[in-house]
């Protein structure tokens, strides 16, 4: 059977939902010819019918290696990580970003904004917060595709909003759980392991990027006021637990953000005490 008559045929069994004479005439097709993208996308169609969910994954990306600006393996590997729910949602932010540029490049704004609304709806429905996190990212300046689809994606200071939500909560549940699981610990002391574990998760923490992203992109006053209240707070506090050699750097930081919101006579209690107590020499206590 020729390569067309065989195309035509795992089609045809496609159709007809015959999932494993779809798989055969496929393979039979790749066996002359490896690369055929075609081949690829109806082998990963069938596998997805026989419910061969990782097979099915394989195909479709061997394809989108073959053809990495073809829509249709993308749009096989979405709907294949959209069954799966909760088991591959970084995996479909990662596809639904890429259809995205792809429509980009194809200038059809629409579908280009359905398949970033798809992964972050996908990310909050079945995701973990971190992953959720992830997905929305994609509608962030950051995203390859926001300059494009700027005015059709959220406002970018309501996206950090919501990501500094998930991390604000994620970071205090991780200080508690780690705080409480090593307190036990033989020779373990309260002070010296909140110590610890706060270095350890402001060390890693995007927060007071995010609150300055927040600070950077909103319109409103209040708000602004507000997470400029939170980058001075969470600054200062990962000031406090940071190694003796380690401070200057975040010191000075600290004292910029405090003496900026006394500048505007912002009435927020630690930027004057910052900038009344340190700057008189006061106050040594974070050294």
């Amino acid at each position: 059977m020729s390569t067309k008559a065989a195309l035509k045929a795992a089609k045809t069994a496609i159709d007809s939902k015959k999932w494993d004479e779809a798989r055969e005439q496929a393979n039979n097709v790749l066996e002359k010819d490896p690369q055929n993208y075609f081949a690829k996308l109806f082998l990963g169609r069938a596998y997805d019918g026989l419910g061969k969910f990782d097979e099915s994954a394989k195909a479709y990306s061997d394809a989108t290696e073959i053809k990495p600006e073809e829509a249709q393996a993308w749009l096989g590997l979405r709907g294949l990580y959209e069954k799966q729910g909760p088991a591959r949602v970084d995996e479909n932010t990662r596809v639904g970003l890429k259809l995205a540029e792809i429509f980009m490049e194809a200038d059809d704004a629409h579908k280009a904004q359905i398949a970033i609304d798809k992964l972050v709806d996908l990310a909050r429905k079945y995701g973990t917060p971190p992953a959720y996190a992830r997905a929305l990212k994609a509608q962030l300046p950051t995203s390859p595709v926001y300059s494009y689809l700027e005015g059709r994606l959220p406002s970018p200071s309501h996206t950090y909003m919501r990501i500094a939500e998930i991390y604000e909560r994620s970071e205090t549940e991780t200080i508690k759980k780690q705080i409480d699981e090593r307190k036990t610990r033989l020779g373990a002391t309260i002070e010296g392991v909140t110590t610890q574990v706060k270095q350890e998760v402001y060390g890693k923490s995007e927060l007071e990027d995010i609150y300055q992203e927040i600070i950077n992109w909103t319109n409103d006053d209040d708000q602004r006021r507000e997470y400029e209240e939170k980058l001075l707070q969470i600054a200062y506090e990962h000031l406090l637990v940071l190694p003796p050699g380690q401070k200057e750097e975040k010191r000075q930081k600290v004292m910029k953000l405090a003496h900026d919101m006394v500048v505007i006579k912002h009435p927020f209690y630690l930027a004057w005490q910052i900038e009344l107590e340190w700057r008189s020499g006061l106050d040594i206590a974070v050294y």
